[in-house]
């Protein structure tokens, strides 16, 4: 299989003789996602603050902070652990290449006893990375469901919506029980933070707090 020539990149590269140039570029990419997901998490531990908002914030600030979150988590789940079949339109180098870094990755994982059940869960990752289909899905299911979408709120039920209307939610975050309720599934926010920064000490040595 052809490498590079060359990497230019500021990207912390992992200097790694077990895979080659190819897999560190790409494993790279799922580094930047956790950092990502870090910061976004901590941007919105500072942008919303539980008992100063008012039924449910619709704030613009909040929706980009939610959407990217989910994006770069989905991202970095989908870098290090997606192990289902060869995708239709996978190449055989790619679905190669993804089997053999989910095996790196989880070799790490396995030699530290750790286990990153939200990075790890499928339905988890479907549901942030497919997120055209699932909102077709779902937003067309039932029109007698209103959804709050990339919000904030400080309790799930505090709003009470017209009769004859359940409510759920797409990337919404609640903040009294720190989770990001997205489709029907839900993100333990703090355990995400905490995943990210064990596999970016683990696998790549950085350490962030």
């Amino acid at each position: 299989m052809n490498q590079p020539a060359a990497i230019w990149s500021i990207s912390r590269i992992v200097f790694d003789n077990d895979i080659d140039l190819t897999q560190n570029v790409i494993l790279t990419q799922g580094s930047s996602a956790l950092i990502s997901t870090i910061e976004r998490i901590d941007q919105l531990y500072n942008f919303v603050q539980f008992g100063q908002l008012q039924n449910a914030s619709f704030n613009y600030k909040i929706a980009p902070i939610l959407s990217d979150l989910c994006t770069q988590a989905g991202i970095a789940s989908t870098i290090l652990f997606h192990q289902g079949a060869k995708g239709r339109h996978e190449s055989d180098i790619a679905f190669k290449l993804r089997l053999e870094r989910i095996k790196y990755v989880d070799k790490y994982c396995n030699d530290n006893n750790f286990i990153p059940i939200t990075l790890k869960n499928r339905e988890v990752r479907n549901s942030l990375t497919h997120i055209d289909e699932k909102l077709s899905d779902f937003l067309t299911l039932n029109s007698n469901i209103g959804w709050f979408i990339d919000t904030a709120m400080n309790y799930r039920n505090e709003f009470v919506a017209p009769m004859g209307i359940s409510v759920k939610y797409c990337r919404c975050f609640i903040i009294s029980e720190n989770k990001i309720l997205h489709l029907d599934q839900e993100l333990d926010v703090a355990k995400l933070r905490y995943e990210c920064i064990v596999l970016l000490a683990i696998i790549f040595g950085i350490e962030l707090k």
